[in-house]
């Protein structure tokens, strides 16, 4: 761990560097689309269609209008990465009236207890472990979302302000902000139709560096370039999806499906379809529900394209599952996911909890 975490800090200042001098928008502030809820990481991520409730201030926030109740509590804990990062989320949403629902949701990815090693070694060429620091490295963001109906029958309209903090250690730190705007169209109960434009007007971080002297000349000496102030920004994509449902011979039973593609706009990237400005990402999932108190979940996302062993192209995707339960007014939700290419990843487990009540007037 030691080594890993050592590894870990030279490639958070490599890429802070790399974003903040080039202007590079290709995966800036990428931890703002791993998504929240066990339920919903559970489908592959195939969710804008017909989310819902709290979750849909992150994913679709036109969801947000058609939660059952009128209050919703929920929060998430994932490791990722073999223990190395833990993402947490923590919500809630309010109907204020029949016509609009808000929401608040906080995101953080952290990793904890790096070892800063770049002090360990004295002038004299000795190890002197009493200059062995640890720092934290964490991204943080707060969405607040609404939505309302729109003068179009069954269409709900959604906006989503994000205001980002990140550092790592007290080396480096960014605060940023963004918007998101969606759309969700239910005619009936049996399917719907979703898009979300995530970073509509493009997401921006603005990174400060603080790096002592003796750091400076150590990342010298090492051959990395000294990190420079500058912006990072994240471009528009575009989510689309069609969900559907149909309830099996037991009137108890109920299975349901959607997909998804998701197009961003920043070139080239290892995805199904990647062209020289826009790339799509397609993903699945399906369900089965019983009775409305347990269901179970599939879907496939990231399709991308490896060279195995023998030097062969080869198309991967990600498997997910997961499984959900609900106890009166409490839904918890579990996946199971690997994140990695071909055979080589870390599998993940994501527990999320909700709490969904009314409040008596």
């Amino acid at each position: 761990m030691f080594s890993i975490k050592s590894t870990f800090f030279s490639i958070l200042l490599g890429l802070t560097t790399a974003y903040a001098q080039d202007f590079n928008p290709k995966y800036a502030n990428e931890f703002l689309t791993m998504g929240v809820g066990a339920d919903a990481l559970g489908m592959g991520s195939a969710v804008v269609a017909d989310v819902q409730g709290l979750a849909a201030g992150v994913w679709n926030p036109a969801g947000l209008l058609h939660q059952t109740q009128d209050i919703e509590v929920g929060l998430m804990h994932a490791s990722y990465f073999g223990g190395l990062a833990a993402f947490d989320h923590l919500g809630v949403s309010k109907r204020l009236q029949n016509q609009t629902v808000v929401s608040a949701n906080v995101i953080r990815l952290g990793v904890d207890n790096i070892y800063n090693t770049t002090q360990l070694i004295d002038n004299q060429g000795n190890i002197d472990y009493s200059q062995l620091q640890t720092f934290n490295s964490a991204d943080y963001a707060i969405i607040g979302s609404l939505a309302k109906p729109t003068k179009i029958q069954h269409l709900s309209l959604g906006l989503s302000a994000k205001v980002l903090y990140r550092h790592i250690g007290n080396f480096a730190k960014a605060y940023g902000f963004g918007f998101d705007a969606g759309l969700q169209y239910r005619p009936s109960k049996n399917w719907s139709a979703g898009l979300s434009l995530r970073d509509a007007t493009s997401t921006f971080s603005a990174w400060t560096y603080n790096l002592s002297p003796e750091m400076q000349a150590t990342l010298l000496e090492t051959n990395n370039e000294l990190p420079q102030n500058g912006i990072e920004q994240m471009l528009p994509r575009i989510v689309f999806g069609i969900a559907g449902k149909v309830p099996l011979k037991s009137e108890k039973y109920e299975l349901g499906g959607q997909l998804n593609a998701e197009i961003t706009t920043d070139g080239p990237r290892n995805t199904l379809l990647s062209g020289s400005v826009f790339s799509l990402d397609p993903r699945a999932g399906v369900y089965l529900n019983y009775d409305h108190k347990l269901v179970l979940r599939t879907g496939v996302s990231q399709f991308q394209y490896y060279q195995d062993f023998d030097q062969t192209q080869k198309l991967g995707l990600q498997p997910h599952l997961g499984a959900g339960v609900v106890l009166q007014n409490w839904t918890i939700d579990y996946a199971f996911t690997r994140l990695g290419l071909g055979g080589e990843g870390y599998f993940t487990h994501l527990f999320s909890l909700k709490w969904a009540f009314s409040v008596r007037h």
